[in-house]
């Protein structure tokens, strides 16, 4: 197949190309060239939806949950790839908390087999412990081997500090990412919302910025002593931002990333106890926030993850205190994230967030806007907003919204959307 992708605007701090408006040609594949008015051949093809709009390498969403199996009432494979391209990502990676948990070979087969023919690529993430009990350690060796990227408990506590030494040090020989959640929850038992003004004025179990710190701050010192690759994930405070600032000095292998939402709300948004702002880790203060935008500007914070947790109605619409937590992000991430920080230097970030580094977590390879690159790209629009809807997740917050992403190609499969 020839394709042709008229007058695009080149959006990739990595690329000769960045912020030129050329013609890129691609030919079985493969960028052949990029340059001004390519000559339009007999049987290639011209994506004029496409002519204007800017293109960057494909986004990879490098944590999102499915529903699928176990929890299809939430999310099934089918409407998170449908979904997952309307919000313009090219690779989802998914996370093991199904039922049953993926936590062995077969069911990271099971995954990349009953997705093999989606329009977005799955990236499997297996399970650190057996059943997220985080008591005795998966099979990593062979989750690796069947296909999966990286390895996360999600949400649920690594407890024991002995078995996520033993994972690092796994993770050294297979070269592959052990991914912690940054939260101990014996200190915010039943906590509901962040420890602030709004938990003091409504009496809400809160969540302090402690539970977060203390797990850093091991996480950090047991990385320090097993080596490995650890990817703190969620990081939501202030102070979490400088511990892992100050880690990165001097120890390789670390990386973390921050959830789209914290990045966009703050518990302000729960002052009507709106259960879709409910999320964890909980949206924290002004404060936190303007620490995790400067922690992604300069570098701390490697990756922008959509942490999409979609909900069905039973599960938000009731008390606030039952509801559980989560939000339906990943359609709208990138135009929420617009409306707050349209800066050319935000949207090379975004590009780095959750194009170039994603791939480096999940040593996926390079994908540079140049001649030689995969068609593996995002095409969008710098300003409008998300209208259609494919998730389940009925549980989408109503943050203000300046950009969306009109199509993607992946191999020789092409979304316009």
């Amino acid at each position: 197949m020839k394709l042709i992708l008229p007058e695009v605007i080149i959006t990739d701090p990595r690329s000769p190309h960045n912020g030129e408006q050329k013609d890129i040609l691609i030919k079985d594949g493969q960028i052949t060239a990029i340059t001004k008015n390519i000559e339009k051949k007999e049987g290639y093809k011209i994506l004029e939806s496409f002519r204007g709009r800017w293109i960057s390498p494909g986004w990879v969403d490098s944590r999102c949950r499915c529903g699928e199996p176990g929890f299809e009432q939430r999310e099934t494979y089918l409407t998170l790839s449908s979904a997952a391209s309307n919000g313009g990502y090219t690779h989802v990676a998914v996370l093991p908390s199904t039922e049953p948990t993926k936590d062995s070979r077969p069911h990271i087969e099971s995954l990349i087999k009953s997705t093999e023919n989606f329009d977005v690529d799955f990236l499997p993430i297996g399970s650190i412990s057996d059943d997220l009990n985080g008591e005795k350690l998966s099979e990593i060796f062979d989750m690796q081997d069947a296909g999966a990227v990286g390895f996360s408990d999600d949400n649920n506590e690594i407890s024991n500090p002995h078995l996520l030494q033993l994972a690092l040090q796994y993770s050294s020989d297979l070269n592959t990412s052990i991914q912690t959640f940054c939260y101990e929850p014996a200190l915010s038992p039943e906590g509901q919302i962040n420890e602030g003004d709004i938990s003091a004025q409504n009496g809400l179990p809160s969540i302090s910025s402690l539970s977060e710190i203390l797990r850093i701050k091991r996480d950090i010192s047991i990385h320090e002593y097993a080596g490995g690759k650890l990817h703190i994930t969620s990081v939501s405070t202030s102070e979490g931002v400088d511990l892992i600032r100050e880690a990165k000095k001097t120890q390789i292998g670390l990386t973390a990333d921050v959830s789209i939402a914290n990045l966009i709300g703050t518990e302000n948004n729960l002052e009507d106890f709106d259960p879709n702002y409910k999320i964890l880790p909980p949206l924290r203060l002004k404060s936190d926030k303007e620490a995790l935008w400067r922690g992604l500007l300069d570098g701390t914070i490697d990756i922008v993850a959509s942490d999409h947790n979609p909900m069905d109605l039973e599960s938000k619409n009731c008390e606030f205190g039952r509801a559980k937590f989560g939000a339906a992000t990943i359609e709208h991430s990138f135009a929420w994230y617009r409306a707050v920080d349209s800066s050319q230097e935000a949207l090379n970030k975004w590009v780095e967030a959750v194009s170039h580094k994603p791939r480096e977590l999940y040593n996926l390879g390079q994908c540079i806007i140049k001649v030689g690159c995969p068609s593996d790209f995002t095409i969008f629009a710098n300003d409008g907003r998300v209208i259609k809807k494919e998730s389940k997740g009925i549980n989408v917050p109503e943050w203000s919204q300046n950009g969306r992403a009109v199509g993607t190609i992946l191999n020789e499969n092409i979304i316009e959307l």
